[in-house]
């Protein structure tokens, strides 16, 4: 479905997700982990256990004929941001453990953030899907880690992301190509505060895909969506999803993409969105915005589903959907 209409009300919820829901247990009251890095680690280790569940058997075809790799940059204020580089086997030097020393052969480059509310989430969380892309479209991926709240804050996150694209764009990927940058959940918000930041300073993004992404503080909006923005109302809330992430407590300094005003000369974007989602408006306001000022914007909106399902529910038959659905949207950004 490629329309983007404003929802007062989401549509019901589709019966294959309410028969995955009530077998996976996610109705059922759990006590939470308060403890933010117990949180962190099991969030780790959930999607860590879901990848080798799913490497062994149906995904056993993103096992091999791609190389991976994992190596660290020194952020501006010394730490270390991890990142990993996936490339296709047959255009890779295996020999060197060295990201920059590749073929000559002009490879499309991804640059990918993962969700997780900036409060979890790593190089794992969304792995499959930087394999599937390798996979699929013979691009070279580079999946940025970041540092998490509560131990930091949102523009640590976003210092990391822009610090970490600002040097693959320059010492590793060197204009090879076309570069298109993509983020989940508040990974898209990431996504997306970097494409802005890189247009305003006039470097070259060819694409910008939007998962579900995570793009204003609800509660301030700018007066032009007031009218617009429905979704955090409480008929949006999933068994996934029923509090927002960004408020105003844990918000960057930085302008949200919501917030920005001035989004002539972007380059295209491709954006997905679930209609159950208290983020769904999001993404529908801001590919408004996005036309309004004549950037190309191509929606995905998928009906009756919560956000990001295809990573908690990854071998129902919609969610394989929605992972095909996003490797067109992404050729179409990569297309002359």
């Amino acid at each position: 479905m490629t329309s983007s209409p404003i929802l007062e009300v989401p549509p019901p919820l589709d019966p294959a997700w309410l028969d995955h829901e009530e077998k996976a247990g996610l109705l059922l009251q759990k006590p939470p982990i308060t403890d933010a890095l117990v949180r962190q680690q099991t969030y780790s280790t959930t999607c860590k256990t879901l990848n080798t569940l799913l490497l062994s058997g149906r995904d056993a075809p993103l096992t091999h004929g791609l190389v991976i790799r994992d190596f660290t940059i020194s952020s501006a204020s010394g730490h270390t941001i991890p990142i990993r580089h996936y490339t296709p086997s047959s255009s890779s030097n295996s020999e060197s453990d060295d990201p920059r020393k590749e073929d000559a052969e002009k490879l499309d480059t991804v640059i990918y953030y993962h969700g997780g509310g900036l409060y979890v989430g790593d190089l794992d969380s969304e792995d499959l899907t930087c394999r599937r892309i390798v996979k699929s479209l013979g691009v070279k991926v580079y999946s940025v880690d970041y540092l998490l709240m509560p131990q930091h804050s949102a523009d640590d996150a976003l210092a990391d992301a822009l610090h970490a694209f600002r040097y693959l764009r320059q010492d590793v990927v060197k204009g090879k190509g076309k570069m298109v940058v993509i983020g989940s959940s508040s990974g898209g918000q990431l996504a997306a505060q970097v494409s802005l930041q890189e247009n305003k300073n006039g470097k070259g993004i060819d694409g910008v895909l939007l998962r579900c992404p995570v793009l204003c503080d609800a509660s301030s909006l700018p007066s032009r969506w007031q009218s617009k923005h429905a979704s955090m109302s409480p008929a949006f809330h999933t068994s996934l999803l029923s509090s927002a992430a960004l408020t105003a407590e844990n918000r960057t300094k930085e302008k949200l993409p919501l917030e920005v005003e001035e989004l002539g000369g972007m380059p295209r974007h491709w954006i997905q969105v679930c209609t159950n989602d208290i983020y769904y408006s999001d993404g529908v306001c801001y590919a408004e915005g996005l036309r309004e000022k004549g950037v190309q914007v191509e929606m995905d909106v998928v009906v009756g589903w919560p956000h990001t399902f295809w990573l908690k529910a990854p071998l129902l038959g919609r969610a394989v959907r929605a992972e095909e659905d996003m490797l067109v949207g992404l050729r179409w950004l990569l297309e002359d």
